[in-house]
């Protein structure tokens, strides 16, 4: 059995097929928490502003966590190149650390913090992703009904940039215990089939076009129109024109920090 297939087989898989949560690294925690709040016409949670380096949504699907990094800063090793943009649920948090080990680079070995345990590793083309496992907890439905945006509060994909896709695309097809596709590989987007949440989206457009930026992932929304004017009457701003494809719209924001988030709207091919 080759490399790959050993790596395939389902049995072999510590890590969940999906997206538990996706980081966003802030400078002003509160200043963000606002902001993001405002985006998705959500109510401020003061208890998650209570000195703590996090502040986080609990969408359904995959979940959003502002991380201000105030306690990594402390320590003298820690680097910024070291901030993971991913949480990849965990079966096994010692199992995942041995296969990360052989398919990838462990920043760390595992932390244990009573009912959780993590790590950061790097994918081949030096992505920082987090491993995490924790006692299972029941959804928080508390943001049910409460948006008053057109802006869903909902994650429908986290963008990783790639250099070299087909070879990125096997990786994380392997992480996942999915099922390569070679012929989507050639595409300057390559999806990674997820069983629920946020779609993994390798993206090979930043290498190709040149250029610096990163895209972190999109919120959706199903009316476009309607998500444009009101970050236009509120004060968002934007980064470049809406782009109009066949098989989605969308427009990018930036955050207090400058970071690039996408708003788009899929047709049902695109979906």
């Amino acid at each position: 059995m080759s490399q790959h297939e050993e790596m395939n087989r389902t049995t072999a898989i510590p890590f969940e097929n999906r997206i538990a949560s996706v980081f966003v690294h802030v400078t002003n925690l509160r200043q963000s928490a606002e902001w993001y709040s405002r985006l998705l016409g959500l109510p401020i949670k003061e208890e998650r502003l209570n000195g703590g380096p996090v502040y986080w949504f609990d969408f359904q699907g995959t979940h959003l966590i502002l991380d201000s990094n105030s306690g990594n800063r402390q320590n003298p090793d820690w680097r910024e190149d070291m901030m993971p943009r991913m949480m990849f649920p965990a079966k096994d948090i010692d199992a995942a650390y041995l296969f990360i080990r052989k398919q990838g680079t462990p920043l760390s070995e595992p932390e244990r913090h009573g009912p959780m345990a993590y790590f950061n590793f790097r994918d081949p083309e030096g992505n920082v992703q987090m491993a995490c496992w924790a006692e299972n907890r029941e959804e928080d439905s508390s943001l049910a009904g409460l948006s008053r945006s057109p802006i869903l509060p909902r994650i429908g994909g986290v963008f990783v940039d790639v250099k070299h896709m087909p070879a990125a695309a096997r990786w994380y097809s392997g992480l996942f215990g999915v099922e390569y596709d070679e012929a989507a590989a050639e595409q300057r987007i390559y999806s990674v089939p997820t069983a629920s949440g946020a779609a993994l989206l390798l993206d090979h457009n930043r290498h190709l076009n040149g250029e610096s930026f990163s895209e972190l992932f999109y919120f959706e929304t199903e009316d476009f129109d309607g998500a444009l004017q009101f970050v236009k009457s509120n004060g968002f701003e934007l980064a470049g024109e809406p782009q109009i494809f066949p098989d989605l719209s969308e427009f990018a924001l930036l955050d207090p920090d400058g970071n690039r988030i996408i708003i788009a709207q899929m047709n049902e091919e695109g979906h």
